[in-house]
């Protein structure tokens, strides 16, 4: 899965990020790995930009993206202190940039843009959206709204209506009915 020379990041452990164990990408609250070829830090701002083959997985849930910036709130800092010394509380937002595809056990969703929002626990894909559920078909759209611990999915399509192609269930097959066997010759 990752190439060698990528940097693991646990984003629990990254200074300055310690706060972020508790943030999700799916129904877990397990920490979040994010791989990625690079790494920028700004700090003072809260933000971490991870580029280049950027995988982010927690439990069963993954991003795999272009791009991944992640912003943390912080506390105002005491007086005399500077904001880039005050730990991140919660991880506020995430937004993958280019070719992302989120999956989980129960979804897939791809599409160009997904901004994933904490406080609502909410996935925004937008662009070319695919979203599929197991074997149930693939619905196409434009932009997909996944409220994760709710469940619910609101599709829309800006000039094209969405497209839903489902699948007929396979069911297990039963042995045809050999056909009769053609009557007998009468003798003459």
């Amino acid at each position: 899965m990752a190439k060698l020379g990528l940097a693991l990041i646990l984003l629990a452990g990254v200074a300055g990020f310690s706060g972020l164990a508790g943030a999700q990408i799916g129904k877990s609250n397990a920490p979040i790995e994010i791989q990625a070829d690079n790494l920028q830090l700004l700090q003072n701002e809260g933000v971490a930009i991870y580029t280049g083959n950027v995988v982010a997985t927690q439990a069963d849930s993954r991003i795999t993206t272009n791009k991944i910036t992640a912003t943390c709130t912080r506390a105002a800092p005491p007086p005399g202190q500077s904001i880039a010394d005050q730990p991140c509380e919660e991880l506020r937002q995430m937004v993958a940039e280019g070719e992302v595809l989120y999956t989980a056990p129960d979804v897939k969703i791809r599409g160009d843009r997904a901004e994933y929002d904490y406080p609502t626990d909410t996935i925004i894909v937008t662009g070319d959206v695919v979203l599929s559920r197991g074997t149930e078909g693939v619905v196409r759209g434009t932009k997909v709204v996944y409220q994760v611990g709710q469940g619910l999915t609101t599709i829309t399509s800006d000039e094209k209506r969405v497209l839903s192609i489902f699948s007929r269930a396979k069911s297990e097959e039963q042995p045809a009915t050999p056909p009769a066997a053609p009557p007998a010759p009468r003798p003459n």
